[in-house]
């Protein structure tokens, strides 16, 4: 017997041609038109150039409960090695690795009157890698553990297990998969995980979530046997508003033998003032068991468009294990075409926290590093919302004469911070047009570090560059290696043919100089973008419904929203989504690429020795 709050707040998805439900309403949001007399902006948007940018990240639609599945349901998959020529200083180790389980997807097909589009649940995205001796975690974003069934001819997601894992024990050879337990009683986890590894070995996950009741609220779990098994969700925060959490783990700066766990998120519905988004904060000192939370930062609007207005996104704290300082990267949003990173430190373990200055010239503050974000603006449709991304294939025109294509991946700046004994490098991508969304434009990775603890930092330099064969370098992520002097980013790259790679920029002097001979590829295999954002009818005025070809994952999302890489000893362990295996559609005349064969979404894993 189903629940008698299921029926209040979880979602059921009708008989007919719709993409998947938001998890949260997203509000009067015009989709690239602009803003009529008396209309608000819809939450978790921002205004450019006139247009309602979303800056929302992807969350399926919610479930209703669990029936006959363990929390936890892991298989083993086998891979072998080979070993390449060797390359100087860095060697990789073995070919490129699939880490998700490829019999956890499902397709599901209903008979049902009116018919109704089957679900092709084959998506696994946005990375997160931890590691630990030969204990490796990787956690995703998966629709492989959405169940869809049929309930008095409708259709429900029973269950809802949108973050996954795959977890190796013996230095990335074989894994294991499964998913992540939610919090007690709910049925629900939402994705945006992130796994951090404590120097006990102890693996930590936080990731958006749904209570027992159906609300919406960021959870952590751990596993103290290398990733094998996790704990129930622990709630960190109910908050319905929450979005885009991230998690770091490091010592007290006080109690050093300690080590703190701190989640942070983007609330876009506070209830103390609404129209805002706000930067809020948890700690736990006691290993993930119990949470505090509060408020650390709540922008208030700017009459001024180029200065930074009241929304925010994508946190990304980190903690220095040298002195337990906690850095918190984030991005502030203008009303123009250069939005802001900005940055907090702690240094009492979340107690206080004050700016960090960048200094940067020609900056209107002290306190912001401007960056234009990349990628082309298009329509994504009702669903989906005005995204950035990078786009492969014919091009056609939306709502308002917008672009749209069917092969696209949304983009975001998540600045990606490393920190050890007071080195902190900095890093994310930028357009290399001034005009936010221009169509053509590029994009390139940029480096900043700072030697005395974010007090003084360096000029921008460039990672990438466009003058090659490629055209963007998008969500990086950074790690340090055995040294202070030795770091590593890794990003996707687009190349001129619309192809798609994973490379790694690696230096050894400190960040000062990017050479040729410092990239390699991370990918042994290019790949393709899939039909994210396959229209269901022709645009009418504000009416655009397009589906991703998975249909619980908005459309535009294909890559996800960031990758990771981390150093463990010699070694450095990268993970990352990616689209070389193809999937044929199954034939069903409501299926608008009925038979088509395209690219689908898999985590993969490559390890690289150090010398």
């Amino acid at each position: 017997m189903r629940s008698s709050q299921s029926n209040i707040v979880f979602i059921a998805l009708l008989l007919s041609a719709l993409p998947a439900l938001p998890a949260c309403s997203q509000g009067p949001e015009l989709d690239g038109a602009p803003l009529a007399d008396g209309q608000e902006l819809a939450l978790g948007s921002v205004m450019k150039n006139g247009v309602a940018l979303s800056v929302r990240t992807v969350n399926p639609a919610a479930s209703e409960r669990l029936t006959g599945r363990e929390w936890a349901r892991i298989t083993e998959r086998t891979s072998s090695y080979h070993w390449p020529e060797y390359t100087p200083s860095i060697r990789p180790s073995g070919e490129n690795v699939q880490v998700n389980d490829p019999g956890l997807d499902e397709i599901h097909k209903f008979f049902t009157r009116p018919p109704t589009r089957p679900f092709v649940n084959v998506t696994q995205s946005e990375t997160s890698i931890a590691a630990h001796g030969h204990d490796i975690v990787v956690a995703y974003n998966t629709s492989s553990g959405v169940e869809p069934v049929l309930v008095d001819n409708t259709i429900v997601l029973d269950p809802l297990f949108f973050s996954g894992f795959s977890t190796s024990n013996d230095g990335g050879v074989t894994w294991k998969s499964g998913f992540i337990p939610p919090l007690p009683g709910s049925t629900t986890t939402l994705g945006d995980p992130v796994v951090r590894v404590d120097r006990r070995g102890v693996f930590h996950f936080a990731g958006l979530a749904q209570d027992a009741e159906g609300r919406r609220a960021v959870q952590a779990n751990r596993s103290t046997d290398g990733g094998r098994t996790w704990s129930e969700g622990a709630l960190v925060a109910q908050d319905d508003g929450a979005d885009k959490s991230w998690l770091a783990v490091g010592p007290d700066p006080v109690r050093r033998r300690r080590d703190n766990i701190y989640v942070t998120w983007t609330s876009l519905e506070p209830p103390e003032a609404p129209v805002r988004s706000e930067l809020r904060f948890a700690r736990s000192t006691d290993g993930g068991a119990t949470w505090t939370s509060k408020v650390v930062f709540a922008p208030e609007a700017n009459p001024d468009p180029t200065l930074p207005q009241d929304s925010i996104q994508f946190t990304n704290p980190v903690v220095d294990p040298y002195d337990g300082a906690l850095y918190l990267p984030f991005l502030q949003f203008s009303g123009a075409n250069a939005d802001f990173i900005r940055m907090l430190v702690s240094r009492d373990a979340g107690e206080t926290f004050e700016f960090v200055e960048f200094n940067l010239a020609g900056a209107p503050d002290p306190t912001l590093l401007p960056v234009v974000q990349p990628g082309e603006r298009i329509d994504c449709g009702n669903d989906g919302g005005i995204r950035l991304a990078i786009t492969d294939g014919p091009r056609r025109t939306g709502r308002r004469g917008l672009p749209t294509y069917v092969h696209a991946s949304r983009l975001i700046v998540q600045p990606a911070l490393a920190a050890l004994r007071g080195v902190l490098y900095l890093t994310w991508s930028a357009s290399t047009s001034e005009t936010v969304g221009e169509a053509g434009s590029g994009s390139n990775v940029f480096l900043i570090r700072s030697d005395d603890r974010g007090g003084t930092w360096t000029p921008p330099i460039p990672v990438t560059s466009t003058a090659g064969e490629n055209i963007h370098h998008v969500l990086p992520a950074v790690t340090i290696g055995n040294r202070q002097s030795d770091v590593h980013i890794v990003y996707y790259t687009q190349n001129r043919d619309r192809s798609i790679d994973v490379e790694m920029a690696s230096s050894f002097e400190y960040g000062a100089s990017f050479g040729d001979g410092d990239r390699q590829q991370v990918t042994d295999t290019s790949f393709r973008l899939s039909p994210t954002n396959i229209p269901l009818d022709v645009p009418v005025d504000d009416v655009f419904p397009t589906t991703n070809f998975d249909r619980v994952v908005r459309p535009c999302y294909n890559l996800g929203e960031y990758l990771d890489v981390t150093s463990e000893r010699r070694k450095l362990h990268s993970a990352w989504g990616d689209l070389r295996n193809l999937i044929r559609e199954p034939r069903h005349p409501e299926n608008p690429i009925s038979g088509e064969k395209h690219s689908q979404a898999d985590v993969f894993f490559q390890t690289f020795r150090v010398r």
